[in-house]
C-alpha cells in the first residue's frame, strides 16, 4: 500500500514500513540540515532535493535509515555550499558574465556543473564511509568545505577529492 490509499474498511491506510522508514530518514536529515544551515534554508526546493536524494538512494538498494539520512544530508549540504560559493563570485553580480575577467578560477567558483556536483557528493559520501558513524558535524563541514575548495580549483575526480579532503582532516 501507499501512504494515503484507502484500506478495506474505507479509511486511510497506514504507510507501509518502507515508506515510513523513508519518512523517518527524511525527518532526521531535514532536522539536522536546518540545524546546520538555519531557518533560511527551509525552502520547498531544499525539501524536494532531500526527498529526491533519499528516494534515489532507496531505489539504489540502501535500506538503512541512518545511512539514508546521513547520505542525503551530506548531499544537500554540498549543494547548499556550492550555491553559496557560486553566489560569492565577483562575476556573478553581472559584471560581464562568467569568466569575463579571463580568470578560470572565477569560472569554477560561479557554478558547478551537474557532473561536478555529483563528483563532490560522491567524494563526501566516500569520506563519510571511512569515518566513524558518529562523526561530528564540524568534521563533515570541514570535509565539505575542503571538497568544495578543490572542486572550485577544477578537481572533478571523486577519489582524489575524497583522499585529499581526508588527508586535510587528518592534518588539521
Amino acid at each position: 500500500m501507499v501512504d494515503g490509499e484507502i484500506n478495506q474498511t474505507g479509511g486511510p491506510s497506514a504507510p507501509d514500513e518502507k515508506t515510513a522508514a523513508l519518512a523517518r530518514a527524511f525527518d532526521s536529515a531535514w532536522e539536522r540540515f536546518i540545524g546546520i544551515e538555519g531557518s533560511r534554508a527551509d525552502t520547498e526546493a531544499n525539501r524536494k532535493q532531500l526527498a529526491a536524494r533519499i528516494v534515489a538512494l532507496s531505489r539504489a538498494g540502501e535500506t538503512n535509515e541512518a545511512t539514508l539520512a546521513q547520505s542525503a544530508l551530506i548531499h544537500l549540504c554540498v549543494l547548499a555550499e556550492a550555491s553559496r560559493l557560486g553566489n560569492q563570485s565577483p562575476t556573478a553580480s553581472g559584471s560581464g558574465g562568467p569568466g569575463a575577467s579571463g580568470d578560470p578560477q572565477q569560472t569554477h567558483a560561479q557554478a558547478f556543473s551537474p557532473q561536478t556536483v555529483a563528483a563532490m557528493s560522491a567524494a563526501l559520501e566516500q569520506c563519510v564511509e571511512t569515518l566513524p558513524l558518529q562523526t561530528p558535524s564540524s568534521a563533515l563541514q570541514f570535509l565539505s568545505a575542503n571538497i568544495l575548495e578543490q572542486a572550485s580549483r577544477g578537481e572533478q575526480d571523486p577519489e582524489r577529492l575524497s583522499r585529499n579532503a581526508l588527508e586535510a582532516l587528518r592534518n588539521r
